[in-house]
């Protein structure tokens, strides 16, 4: 039980831990556009309702195609040692906890690959985003699918569903409560407030990771 509660503890923390990772890097990427005068605008919608259950259900259907299909079955037909209906799924649940996957260069190209994809997939298709979000969908893309190969898939829902839902909500709260645009509710106080909380704790979360594989590399010296 003892082991079972600090496995969930572990994943709750990694999942915060890259959830503020994904906001951080968003951030830096819109500020660098912004910079240039790239903007990112999504789909126009006069429906808020739609719009919520559009991202709502957008983690499901993409996790689903972009990890699962692209990133899961690929991984399953090179390092799978079984082939029965059982392993299949559960490596598709969650690859390198499945899988006999030894960290290499072809996993990561295939996440990195799968990323622009994904990215890419934002700016054609049916109700595309402008152009300024494909740098942001690919490093997105790339994110949740080293997630999604490390954490499984439900963890790669849930933190595409939450960064969607944690902007879309806060923007269009403000806005309602503030009586402002969707444009100034990006600007308001407490949408800055919010992104400033994040930034600090995505570099929290990138210095811990450094400080870890620090103390790693240092171990293993230690015992060689």
């Amino acid at each position: 039980t003892e082991g079972k509660h600090k496995s969930k503890s572990n994943y709750l923390v990694a999942g915060i831990k890259w959830f503020a990772i994904l906001i951080l890097v968003s951030m830096v990427i819109n500020f660098v556009q912004d910079s240039f005068g790239i903007k990112t605008e999504s789909p126009q919608t006069s429906n808020i309702l739609l719009r919520f259950f559009d991202v709502s259900l957008a983690p499901l259907t993409e996790e689903i195609a972009f990890r699962v299909m692209l990133i899961g079955i690929p991984l399953f037909a090179m390092y799978a040692h079984r082939s029965s209906f059982g392993s299949f799924f559960k490596a598709l649940w969650h690859p390198s906890e499945n899988l006999q996957i030894k960290l290499s260069t072809r996993v990561l190209v295939l996440i990195v690959v799968v990323g622009v994809l994904f990215g890419v997939a934002h700016v054609i298709s049916g109700e595309p985003w402008s152009s300024g979000k494909f740098a942001q969908a690919t490093a997105s893309g790339i994110i949740i699918g080293w997630v999604y190969f490390r954490m499984g898939l439900v963890s790669a829902i849930l933190i595409h569903w939450a960064t969607n839902y944690f902007v879309f909500s806060y923007v269009y709260m403000i806005t309602d409560f503030a009586e402002i645009s969707v444009e100034q509710a990006f600007k308001h106080s407490l949408m800055m407030t919010l992104e400033i909380l994040f930034i600090a704790l995505g570099i929290l979360s990138i210095a811990i990771m450094i400080f870890n594989r620090y103390n790693f590399k240092k171990k293993e010296k230690l015992e060689i």
